[in-house]
């Protein structure tokens, strides 16, 4: 206890240790208002029927199926460990060795222990446990997925390089946790409560909370402390062969029920609907558009169930995920089309188009900040790179002139940061807290090979860093979620204008309620025609 205290110096240091009075816990202690506290990870053993257990860890409301991810959820919320003491952990501290081996290194009156009395250094399942744990947590606060276990068994050289050699036989006799007994018995249980307990902040593990009456609610909570949680039978996830758009039987508020593409009619009143809310609510109404389509809210029993997972960030790093994976793909490059439409059909004055631009570089400095959307934010940054909008000279230096802090925001901030989230640099990736859609282009990209990946030393990095980002994001899908509600929360978005921003619509909107089933690729390939044309005529 006295070690891990020595090693927490200011508000927010953490470390995660042995439990002294329990042999098989685990206890975060921390340094919260300037003094230390300890709190004991409560385990939660779940049997459902013989021969199946499951363990989960909490502190008081939130369960986890490992210790890492309990870490990364508090670390990457800033949530309070507890309600009592309001402690919020952010820094893990770094430790060279287990704190138990200080135990045994050193003799309680902090001296070390003589030649003789040096204990056999044994590798365990724990001590490697241990390891991976300190690296999932510091993992946890840089930002990136912590390295996969790859534990052994104890006989593998490979993973104790430093540990002794066996004693010969005449060699001095072990202790009696090394393999031999005791002439004595050992000491019985004590049956007053420890003092050890006193170390620990009190937790008060909190029932799942749901509606009902108090009588109903008390009822809940009796059954979830003294019984364990029944798990359905295993089923076989389901795999979808179909989009989940379906543009033919859209109804739609904007559109006619037969229209042609790009009707002017419509795109007038989408440029009206546009201006009439400021950038931060559009924002909001695409982040909800996004969190149903990508299935990070909203997901129902049986989709969990048809997926075999909770959520589409899991599900998109799956086999089974192909068919989210292509329905992503799509409304990222639609987004990116309506972005362009909105430039090029703009047939006035270059001042005017910079105009536009300037709104479009608010709304994605505004899908980046107050939204958390990083896949839309990639859409609208791809849209303001395309070569049919890169060429408009005239546009881009009005927009520098006029607007000189919205081409400095694009040149400076939003292009940079879209080249490291491209690249699955983890330093500039915002924190768990701010995203609430992360960036799973590349990874959508790379599982359908719509992107070809290079030989050289550079793009393996690149690859490398994509596959650990995607399994941090199908880690704390459960995280984007809680963040995703939170940032939706109170919003009340307007219905014409979330209809304007789902996929169905811009299908029928950019190529008519007839060819809106055609191929996806010749849609695109003649789209791009028309854009190019488009730009053409304006400059």
């Amino acid at each position: 206890l006295q070690e891990a205290e020595s090693l927490l110096q200011d508000d927010g240091e953490f470390l995660i240790r042995d439990s002294r009075s329990s042999s098989d816990d685990y206890v975060l202690s921390c340094r919260w208002g300037g003094q230390a506290l300890h709190f004991k990870i409560i385990r939660v053993v779940l049997r459902p029927r013989k021969g199946y257990s499951r363990t989960l860890f909490q502190f008081e409301q939130e369960q986890f199926d490992n210790v890492p991810a309990l870490v990364r959820f508090y670390v990457g919320n800033q949530k309070a460990i507890s309600d009592a003491s309001g402690a919020v952990v952010s820094r893990p501290v770094n430790r060279s060795v287990p704190l138990r081996w200080l135990k045994e290194r050193y003799s309680d009156t902090g001296q070390p222990l003589g030649p003789g009395r040096v204990p056999l250094r044994r590798f365990s399942f724990r001590a490697a446990a241990d390891r991976y744990m300190r690296t999932a947590i510091v993992a946890a606060g840089m930002g990136l997925p912590p390295l996969s276990p790859a534990f052994r068994t104890g006989s593998d050289p490979v993973l104790r390089p430093n540990a002794l050699k066996p004693r010969p036989l005449g060699g001095p006799p072990l202790s009696g946790s090394e393999g031999r007994l005791h002439s004595k018995a050992p000491p019985k249980p004590l049956r007053a409560p420890s003092m050890l307990v006193n170390d620990y902040c009190e937790l008060v593990p909190k029932a799942p909370e749901g509606p009902g009456s108090h009588v109903e609610r008390l009822r809940k909570e009796e059954r979830w402390r003294g019984q364990a949680a029944e798990e359905p039978e295993f089923e076989w996830p389901l795999v979808e062969t179909t989009s989940s758009f379906q543009p033919r039987h859209f109804k739609s508020l904007l559109l006619a029920p037969d229209n042609k593409p790009l009707e002017p009619s419509a795109l007038k009143r989408l440029k009206d609907l546009f201006a009439q809310h400021d950038c931060r609510a559009t924002a909001l109404h695409i982040l909800q558009v996004d969190c149903q389509v990508a299935r990070i809210i909203g997901v129902s029993k049986e989709q969990r169930r048809a997926m075999g997972v909770s959520s589409g960030l899991e599900l998109i790093t799956l086999p089974q995920g192909h068919q989210l994976r292509k329905d992503l793909l799509e409304r990222h490059h639609l987004i990116a089309l309506g972005i362009a439409v909105d430039i090029l059909g703009c047939t006035g004055s270059p001042a005017e188009r910079a105009a536009i631009l300037h709104k479009i570089i608010q709304l994605a400095v505004e899908l980046w900040k107050s939204a958390g959307d990083l896949f839309a934010l990639s859409a609208v940054m791809k849209a303001l790179q395309l070569p049919q909008i890169t060429r408009l000279e005239q546009t881009w230096r009005q927009l520098r002139q006029n607007h000189t802090q919205s081409a400095i925001t694009f040149e400076k901030m939003l292009k940079p940061l879209m080249g490291c989230l491209n690249r699955a640099e983890g330093n500039s990736v915002p924190t768990l807290k701010e995203v609430a859609v992360p960036h799973i282009l590349p990874l959508l990209c790379l599982m359908e090979g719509e992107e070809v990946w290079g030989s050289n030393e550079e793009t393996c990095d690149a690859l490398l860093r994509t596959l650990e980002a995607a399994r941090f994001m199908a880690t704390n899908a459960s995280a984007y979620r809680i963040s995703a509600e939170a940032k939706l929360q109170g919003f009340q978005g307007t219905p014409e204008l979330l209809e304007a921003f789902q996929t169905e619509f811009s299908l029928r909107l950019f190529w008519g309620s007839r060819g809106a089933d055609v191929d996806r690729v010749e849609r695109h390939k003649k789209f791009e025609q028309i854009l190019t044309v488009l730009s053409q005529k304006l400059e």
